[in-house]
């Protein structure tokens, strides 16, 4: 007989305990996946949670749970979140051929009947915590506690003073990235300074320099002053001559030296650059 009460007794300590601690209220989400392509989806689905108070008051630990789907058919049943404390909702992981598909966030409500995936989905940041703290809180990351985050942000360009858009871009003495300074039609230089771009030469061939050729005369003139001076390139039939020893040049003006003189019927041309 005691042994019959103490039976007893343990199955409705049992029984209360069941009663005190409950089980989770769970919702059904049923729904078929496709791909892009209208093929069905075929791979793993992830769901992670932080800890949270169901609104039973049920305690959710924190943890994840792999759900395979299989020709498009994914079925899960969940504790609801929307009514949680702290805030709190699950993460969802799309993975097949062994790589992550895509991912998104799931706020599931209190539900007797099956809902859809477009029924849970939303678009608001995992585990929010407006007021900070608490289970299913965000964690701050600063800078600092990333290893060599504030060496490289310091070593990186940044905006100078002077930095102005669409313009060809000159670092200054900080580092720092500026516009190059000065008109649209100067060019800039490999130090930064900019000017008027070196002017467009143009090559005069084959010119037959003014000037009597009798035999006297050694003073010849070209239409423009060659420049630089030796670019000038004197023929006297066909035969190149040598500046200082065959003649000298002053601007446009060409002077023949005396043993040089063109004679009657000499062809003198010259060539050059300005």
């Amino acid at each position: 007989m005691f042994a019959l009460k103490f039976v007893r007794s343990g199955a409705a300590c049992a029984l209360l305990s069941a009663v005190a601690w409950g089980q989770p209220s769970l919702t059904t989400i049923s729904d078929v996946l496709f791909k892009a392509d209208g093929t069905r989806f075929n791979g793993l689905a992830q769901f992670t949670w932080v800890s949270f108070e169901s609104g039973n008051g049920t305690n959710i630990a924190q943890q994840s749970k792999v759900i395979r789907i299989i020709d498009g058919n994914l079925f899960v049943q969940l504790t609801p979140t929307t009514d949680a404390v702290p805030a709190a909702q699950y993460s969802v992981k799309y993975s097949s051929d062994g790589k992550i598909q895509f991912q998104e966030t799931w706020a599931v409500p209190s539900s007797t009947s099956k809902l859809r995936v477009r029924d849970v989905r939303t678009t608001q940041p995992v585990f929010p915590s407006p007021g900070g703290g608490g289970a299913g809180a965000l964690t701050e990351i600063l800078e600092s506690d990333v290893t060599g985050l504030v060496q490289d942000l310091a070593a990186r360009a940044v905006k100078g003073p002077g930095y102005i858009s669409s313009r060809a871009a000159v670092i200054n003495d900080t580092g720092g990235i500026e516009g190059a300074v000065g008109s649209a039609l100067d060019c800039v230089r490999v130090d930064g300074s900019s000017g008027g771009c070196s002017p467009n030469f143009v090559f005069v061939d084959e010119e037959v320099p003014a000037g009597a050729v009798d035999g006297a005369n050694v003073a010849f003139t070209v239409a423009t002053a060659p420049s630089p001076v030796s670019s000038l390139h004197l023929f006297r039939n066909g035969l190149l001559q040598k500046v200082g020893f065959d003649y000298s040049v002053s601007g446009a003006s060409i002077t023949f030296l005396t043993a040089a003189t063109p004679q009657p019927g000499d062809t003198v041309l010259a060539s050059y650059r300005y």
